[in-house]
């Protein structure tokens, strides 16, 4: 069952809607062809489009099957997936994209994680769309106190992530099962690999660093832009700040690439945990563990 909220659970929750701006009404309307002649609507179509009710944005056009959650009921049931008195809603944030097209809610979970040389504090990602380009995704990432340095790792296989159509499945409660057990297990596999990952050795100009770093800017290139000048420097900075504070490990090195893509400004929120850049933290972590493997350092 879910979890019966409370007034006062009903005002924080209201109020962090509000904070982040995520305080907005989503209606799903016919959309009807128009006749730019005379003036008027003709012929309703099969297609809806869904609005922003507070700002009269058109976000996109969507089928009938399509089912309009309201940002209140997408945090309702991130929360309740999460489990009562497993998170903290005021140390959290969320926020939208493209008018409202896209919203995220960064739920704080109440378990640190231990990496060896720093905590990590743990949340819980949720991303959605009212656009229906973005399924209702879940995913787990942290935050390291040292630097601030925060890096997604979206669960790509079906055992490690939480994906929920905008159907009427949505309303289902057979998808309505806590997270708990799934956040713990993934975030102590993550937190015994960081901490393999600080034993192992990483010169800056190794051959596993240049790999990294190429993954921003491609040192390979023959026709080098401005722009890839720009991104080397930054990627090279980043690297060598990281190494610098946490040795000349595989585990400083791939902080260097986090701080690149969270520290930069060329990258957003949405994008670090969902699209290319997410892409390009898994790529580099599978570039570190191969690199591991190789020279024996991972079973």
């Amino acid at each position: 069952m879910a979890t019966v909220i409370t007034a006062e659970d009903r005002r924080v929750r209201e109020l962090f809607l509000m904070t982040w701006g995520l305080d907005f009404h989503v209606s799903k309307r016919k959309l009807h062809l128009y006749d730019t002649k005379y003036g008027d609507d003709y012929n309703s179509t099969e297609f809806y489009c869904t609005v922003n009710d507070k700002t009269k944005e058109a976000l996109g056009p969507v089928r009938s099957r399509y089912t309009v959650k309201q940002n209140s009921d997408l945090l309702d049931l991130v929360l309740d997936k999460i489990g009562e008195g497993n998170y903290d809603l005021e140390k959290s944030k969320g926020g939208t994209f493209d008018k409202g097209r896209k919203v995220y809610f960064f739920i704080k979970y109440n378990m640190q994680t231990d990496w060896g040389q720093e905590q990590a504090d743990s949340f819980v990602y949720a991303l959605s769309s009212h656009d229906g380009s973005l399924r209702l995704t879940f995913g787990i990432s942290n935050m390291i106190h040292s630097c601030s340095n925060m890096f997604g790792l979206l669960m790509q296989d079906k055992d490690n992530n939480h994906v929920i159509k905008h159907t009427k499945k949505i309303d289902d409660l057979k998808n309505n099962k806590s997270l708990d057990n799934l956040i713990k297990s993934n975030l102590l596999g993550v937190s015994s690999l960081m901490k393999k990952m600080q034993n192992v050795e990483v010169r800056y100009d190794s051959d596993i660093a240049e790999k990294v770093m190429n993954l921003i800017s491609d040192n390979n290139l023959k026709r080098k832009t401005a722009v890839h000048y720009k991104r080397r420097r930054l990627i090279e900075s980043a690297v060598v700040t990281e190494m610098s504070e946490k040795g000349s490990t595989a585990y400083g090195l791939f902080n260097g690439l986090t701080n690149y893509l969270t520290h930069s400004g060329e990258v957003s929120e949405v994008d670090y945990m969902y699209g290319s850049s997410s892409k390009i933290t898994t790529k580099a972590l599978e570039l570190i563990v191969n690199h591991m493997k190789e020279t024996g350092c991972l079973n």
